[in-house]
Parts: C-alpha cells; sequence; structure tokens
C-alpha cells in the first residue's frame, strides 16, 4: 500500500513537471566521487527527474553487473547497506533511475569512494615515488580511530621499520596530516611512515619510500634584473634564428601563474610558419654536467601547452549562406559541444547537443552550427534564456578577461530569430539562415573580417573562437541548459582566456609537423634528439609529465653532457607547422 501511494504521488509530481524537468540519471552522489575517508554505509543521491524507484549497485570493480545489485527498487534517494564496508578498500557504485512505466530505465554513472583503513594510507608522495622535489610536503590520511599520529623518517629503511630513536620524529596531533623534513639531499632515497596511536596502544603503518630528484632547472633563480633573465640564460630565435621567444616582453619575464612547482616556469613561443619550421630554447652548461651521478636514469620535464585546437582551413569556395551542408564544408573538422557549463546537464543527445564547423577565405569567416534539440523554444524576452546558438571570437587572441571589448565579441542567434543578440557585436555584413531538421535546427553564419577585427583575414595567425548552445525545454523563462565546446564548466562566458585557439592556415598549406622534443649534445659535440610520442601534448591544458629515459639519448656521453635543448617542430623532417606557446617546468633527473 505504501508503495503503491508513493508511485501514486511521484506521477502526479511528473505531471506537473513534465518530462523535462531536471536530469533523468541520479547526481549529486553522496559519498562524493573519489572521497578517501568513508566510514559510513549510508549512500545518499538526487534523484532522477522522472525516477520513481530506485535500483542500487555497489561492487569492488567498476564493471558493476547483475551480481552487484544491492537495494532493488529503492522508494528513497537514500540507501544503508547493512552488509557493511571492508576498511581500506575502493569501492563503486551506481543508481539506476526506475521510471513510472517500470519498464524505462536510466543507468547511472559508476562512482568511487576509498573506505577509511585501520592504519595511516593514501601517502603522498606516493609510495615508491622517484619523481619528488627536493623540499617536499609528506601527507597521509589518518587511520581509523587515531588520536595522535608518530611520524618515523630516514633514509635508512632499518631505522624507520624497527622504529629507530633517530628516525622519530614525535608526535603530531590528530588534525596535523602533514610533515615537512625540509630541504633534503637530491637523487636520494628516503623511507617513512605513521603509526596511529590508538585507543587500543598502536597501529603500527607500513613503510614508505620515495626518492627526491635532481634538479636541471626549476626556474626559480631567474629575476627581473638585467643579466639574470630567463631568455639570457635559455637562449632563444633571437640568437639562434629559430622560430622561438623565450619569456615575455615586459616584467615579470618567466612565467609566473602557470607554474607546476614553486613560483616560475619557463613559457616558450613558437612559430613554424616559415623557415626553418622549428623553434628552440637552448640551456648551456658550463662545466659540463654528468647525468649519471646518483644513479640517475631519466629525464624528466613537465610540459603544458597551448597550441590550435584545431586547422581553420581556407575554403575554396564560398559556401552559399542557406543553412545547408555544401561540399565545401567536408573539409571543415566537426567540433562538437561536450561540456555543460550551466545548468543540469542534457539527459540525452537529443534533449541538446551540437556540433559547430568554421571555414575562412579573404574576406568572411564562416560558421556551420547543427543542433539536436527535441524541444524548440523562442518565447522569452533574453534570447539566451531560449533556444539559441553563441558565437565568440576573440579577433587577436588575447586571451583576456571580462568584459568584453575590443575585437572579442559574442553573437548570439535565438532559433526563429531574425536580429543578432549579445555582447560587443559588430553585425554590419553579417549574413545568416536557418532551417529546421529531423532532430534540431541548423545555422549558417558569414562574419566579415573587417566588421570581426577590422581588417582582412588574419592568415597565419591564430584567433581564439567558441560555441555555446542555449537549450529551454519548458518555455518558461529560463534556460534549461548551456553547453560548450571549450570553455569549462562554472566559469564567466565573457572569458576569452577560456575560449579556444586556431590558426588561419594559408591555402594550400599541409598538416602541422609540431612536435615536442629534447636535444642533448655533449663535450665532443654529439647530440641525440627524442621527440614526444604525443603531438597533442602541445595542447594540454594540465602539466603533463614527460619522462625520458637517459638511454633514449644514443651516443651521447651523458657523463659530459654541454647543451639541453627544448623544442617545437620535426627535426628529421623539417615541413611547415603552426604558431603556439609550450611552458616547462621542474626539469630534472630522476632516479629507477
Amino acid at each position: 500500500m505504501r508503495l503503491g501511494r508513493y508511485l501514486v504521488m511521484a506521477g502526479m509530481v511528473l505531471a506537473v513537471c513534465g518530462p523535462t524537468w531536471g536530469q533523468k540519471k541520479a547526481s549529486n552522489p553522496n559519498p562524493a566521487h573519489g572521497a578517501a575517508e568513508v566510514a559510513m554505509p549510508l549512500f545518499r543521491w538526487t534523484a532522477g527527474s522522472t525516477a520513481v524507484l530506485h535500483n542500487v549497485y555497489l561492487g569492488k570493480t567498476p564493471q558493476l553487473g547483475a551480481e552487484h545489485l544491492v537495494g532493488s527498487r529503492q522508494p528513497l534517494a537514500m540507501f544503508y547497506y547493512t552488509g557493511g564496508l571492508e576498511p581500506g578498500v575502493t569501492y563503486y557504485w551506481r543508481v539506476d533511475e526506475i521510471e513510472l512505466d517500470m519498464v524505462t530505465i536510466h543507468t547511472g554513472d559508476v562512482w568511487m569512494f576509498l573506505t577509511q583503513a585501520l592504519t595511516a594510507y593514501r601517502p603522498s608522495p606516493a609510495d615508491g615515488a622517484t619523481i619528488v622535489p627536493p623540499a617536499p610536503v609528506l601527507s597521509w590520511l589518518a587511520g581509523r580511530g587515531a588520536v595522535q599520529h608518530r611520524v618515523y623518517f630516514s633514509d635508512n629503511r632499518d631505522a624507520v621499520s624497527q622504529a629507530a630513536a633517530g628516525a622519530d620524529k614525535g608526535l603530531l596531533p590528530l588534525a596535523t596530516t602533514t610533515f615537512t623534513p625540509g630541504t633534503l639531499p637530491e637523487a636520494t632515497t628516503y623511507y617513512w611512515r605513521v603509526d596511529e596511536v590508538v585507543s587500543a596502544g598502536i597501529s603500527a603503518g607500513p613503510v614508505w619510500t620515495f626518492s627526491t630528484w635532481r634538479t636541471v632547472d626549476d626556474f626559480e633563480t631567474y629575476t627581473d634584473a638585467e643579466g639574470s633573465r630567463i631568455y639570457e640564460t635559455w637562449i632563444d630565435g633571437w640568437t639562434n634564428k629559430t622560430g622561438s621567444t623565450v619569456g615575455y616582453n615586459q616584467a615579470p619575464f618567466a612565467e609566473q601563474k602557470i607554474i607546476h612547482g614553486g613560483k616560475q616556469s619557463l613559457p616558450l613561443d613558437y612559430n613554424n610558419v616559415n623557415s626553418p619550421f622549428c623553434s628552440e630554447a637552448e640551456l648551456d652548461f658550463s662545466p659540463t654536467q654528468d647525468w649519471t651521478a646518483g644513479g640517475t636514469e631519466a629525464l624528466v620535464l613537465f610540459v603544458q601547452g597551448r597550441g590550435v585546437d584545431f586547422d581553420l582551413l581556407n575554403a575554396a569556395t564560398a559556401p552559399v549562406i542557406d543553412a545547408k551542408v555544401d561540399d565545401v564544408w567536408a573539409t571543415a573538422p566537426i567540433l562538437p559541444l561536450r561540456t555543460t557549463i550551466s545548468g543540469a546537464a542534457p539527459s540525452a543527445p537529443a534533449d541538446a547537443s551540437a556540433q559547430f564547423r568554421v571555414l575562412y577565405d579573404a574576406t568572411n569567416l564562416y560558421v556551420l552550427a547543427d543542433v539536436n534539440d527535441d524541444a524548440l523554444r523562442n518565447d522569452s524576452a533574453s534570447t539566451w534564456q531560449d533556444d539559441s546558438v553563441e558565437i565568440y571570437i576573440d579577433g587577436a587572441n588575447a586571451k583576456g578577461q571580462p568584459p568584453l571589448a575590443g575585437t572579442n565579441r559574442q553573437h548570439t542567434f535565438g532559433w526563429t530569430d531574425t536580429v543578432i543578440a549579445g555582447t560587443n557585436t559588430s553585425v554590419t555584413g553579417v549574413q545568416f539562415a536557418q532551417v529546421n531538421t529531423p532532430t534540431g535546427w541548423r545555422i549558417e553564419i558569414k562574419f566579415p573580417w573587417q566588421s570581426l577585427i577590422g581588417a582582412g583575414a588574419p592568415v597565419g595567425r591564430l584567433i581564439g573562437i567558441d560555441c555555446f548552445y542555449n537549450d529551454d525545454d519548458d518555455g518558461g523563462d529560463t534556460r534549461e541548459t548551456q553547453i560548450a565546446w571549450h570553455s569549462t564548466a562554472g566559469g564567466d562566458w565573457q572569458t576569452p582566456a577560456s575560449w579556444g585557439t586556431t590558426m588561419l592556415v594559408p591555402p594550400g598549406a599541409g598538416a602541422s609537423a609540431d612536435r615536442l622534443y629534447v636535444t642533448l649534445q655533449d663535450s665532443s659535440n654529439r647530440s641525440a634528439v627524442v621527440t614526444h610520442p604525443d603531438a597533442a601534448v602541445l595542447k594540454a591544458t594540465a602539466w603533463t609529465e614527460w619522462k625520458i629515459p637517459l638511454g633514449s639519448f644514443t651516443g651521447v656521453n651523458l657523463a659530459r653532457v654541454k647543451k639541453m635543448t627544448i623544442g617545437v617542430g620535426d627535426k628529421a623532417k623539417p615541413a611547415p607547422g603552426r604558431l603556439g606557446k609550450v611552458f616547462v617546468d621542474d626539469v630534472c633527473l630522476v632516479k629507477p
């Protein structure tokens, strides 16, 4: 009877709110995805908008099947697992939402969490880590029932495993789960452990180990004073005649915001459009360096890129602005809008999804956007609150901050609208056409370069670009969803720094030959080049570790290293490339 009344109530709610009310999958898990100190087997979530019952799955593998169903047809968005949780174990769970017809099921996302262990756990640096700075901060998660922590630390394993007095660093209060050993010798292996003081006595922890790196250059010693600037040590294209520029034109000359460790990193601009089709930054060692000392066996760099996200190709024939997909559009890359940046995530591709393409010629920039939307709406006072496509252009690729000004422009095209909305728009000469499709609608747009940037096509240069889609399902004054191609969730839509980057590729130019590489040269002028295996590292927006075994530098005397070069291009087969920027930090040597 109770379940029957619950289903009736749920049906009434759905009848009022409609099938597009909110997200249909379970969301907002508790324990949160990635939680690491879970003790109680109580699971909660936000129910899907059309759910009346819930199937709960729990297991030790992300491949959750029927055998992992622990709560069948639960009436509440909450479940207590009476089987209990094992300490120190990674669990995975999922909630499938069941609709009123008892047939339609929305499979949920798989979430994971780690239960609290009986001893100290989750050490940082991770056990066995070899890429650790010489001044680390050690941290851990407290074991179950701990009231204090006793830390042991030494370069002698036996001293730590036997809790020797020399390794005893004393007691720490429960709230303190970090230990700072100070600046340590480089290329040295250390051991540590944390014993938990519990009501019953001592819960001894395992012995963990890590090795410090040997610094080649962490970029911390450079200043803005003449003689100690970063580009005076790392020689760039102004001297070596490649397409590189190290540092900035004005102080601070080193990068001080995008950093991996410390307070500075190396910014390297590259321009491989013209000969010699490579960009290099060179570091000379005087005297030569012995990279085999201390048992090091690999070179490590941390890199982050600002390469182009896609090539903006020249249109051999200008597309007709009629919202039809002319043959010329087949040459343009398809760019999907996959990130929800505002509101609820689309319940399915048919609810709200989109893709766009871009081409150019000497006079115009062309955009073609295809939208999937099963409920088209245009009834609000504000275009952006209804179904609409937004095109963002950063004409100088300045990657600035709000508000939009200069050549940073937003143009908004509402479904069935004939007037262009937006911020800092320039609509002179802009043409567009729309058409409904079986799954939504399509829009084709022509932006004159003169309106966008006050000049002709900036061939061989970079521009910033993004595309958003606003989805209004219920016809009210508030959109339900906003999705984007490049911008991230929670960001300000007026932030060109979060938009993507493209380069206007000269007509007839081939694919980019750009690759990140490192060259080592010894005192006998023998050299070897190692190229990063993934060209996409030049677009990595998060720090990426590149570990190169020293043995890869074939023929180089690693005991007498004279020069190190970081470059972008193709050393073996020079060919035209693109423009971009790469950041490098914490160049070091590490032990096995």
